[in-house]
């Protein structure tokens, strides 16, 4: 059997080594982690959505110009409506385009 797991001949006992019985002899040394930290309250900008802006804003006018931009944008890259461009392949069910085979 290991010595790891044997009880100890003489129990270790505190308060007896240099410095531990008075407690008024203690370090005067504290750590960084024990410093009171964020001390400080940030208070929100007026360019960041403080209630005040907010009850003055009308979100529902601005999503709606926001999705009539969306809708306009996605429409441009598309090109008009029915019109495809046609080429010389055509698009197979993975998206992928095939040439066409000449009949010589």
């Amino acid at each position: 059997m290991t010595t790891a797991a044997r009880p100890t001949f003489e129990p270790a006992r505190g308060g007896r080594g240099k410095g531990e019985g008075d407690l008024s002899a203690l370090s005067k040394q504290y750590s960084s982690r024990d410093l009171p930290g964020h001390t400080k309250i940030k208070y929100r900008q007026p360019t960041q959505d403080a209630p005040e802006e907010v009850r003055a804003r009308d979100f529902r006018r601005e999503l709606e110009e926001r999705e009539r931009v969306a809708v306009r944008e996605k429409t441009r890259e598309r090109g008009p409506r029915g019109t495809r461009a046609k080429g010389r392949g055509g698009e197979n069910s993975n998206g992928k385009y095939l040439e066409r085979q000449s009949t010589d």
